[in-house]
């Protein structure tokens, strides 16, 4: 079979432009073709009726770099979700997940991130649930700034960011995603 020049050369420019930080894509330089899904993929969303963050979706505000905050937006940048050992991965085109991580902070509210690093036993989450942190037990949110996109914080106290700031739960939606293929 004969490909033409421009085809090795545009997966030639794939391979060059994967993260340097997406470990899978470093270690085979190929293309990861992730499983095929059909119907609606599940998100994670503000649920505290009354606030203006109510129904906004987690997203991550720098898709293309492990270390984006994790934000509040009309639109999610999340793919499909994964739960296991207490994370939080999120496939947004990418071979390896971004996961949801707590910052490290000496005041009550923690900032949250999004990395390749993988770290066990963070949250207590999984379809159709309330998220809970594990190391504090705490389900409470708060999403920060005048409009969306705002940013995330753990909040474990009452301790409170400069600005103005609603506090909130986050909750995963239902599961809709079915490998193609399948019933």
């Amino acid at each position: 079979m004969h490909f033409p020049s421009s085809t090795f050369s545009l997966f030639a420019a794939m391979v060059a432009a994967a993260p340097a930080s997406q470990p899978e894509a470093n270690a085979v330089r190929g293309i990861c073709l992730p499983p095929v899904y059909t119907g609606t993929p599940p998100n994670i969303t503000a649920i505290t009726p009354g606030t203006d963050v109510t129904g906004l979706y987690v997203s991550n505000s720098d898709t293309s770099a492990a270390g984006g905050a994790a934000i509040l937006s009309t639109d999610t940048t999340i793919g499909r979700l994964e739960f296991d050992s207490g994370t939080i991965a999120a496939y947004v085109g990418y071979c390896s997940p971004f996961y949801l991580q707590i910052g490290d902070s000496n005041k009550s509210y923690k900032p949250l991130t999004w990395d390749f690093t993988e770290v066990d036993n963070v949250w207590d989450a999984d379809f159709d649930k309330i998220i809970k942190a594990k190391t504090s037990g705490s389900s409470e949110f708060l999403a920060c700034g005048s409009t969306a996109p705002y940013t995330l914080y753990l909040q474990t106290g009452t301790d409170t960011p400069a600005g103005s700031c609603a506090t909130t739960q986050l909750k995963v939606s239902k599961n809709g995603l079915k490998l193609a293929g399948t019933k």
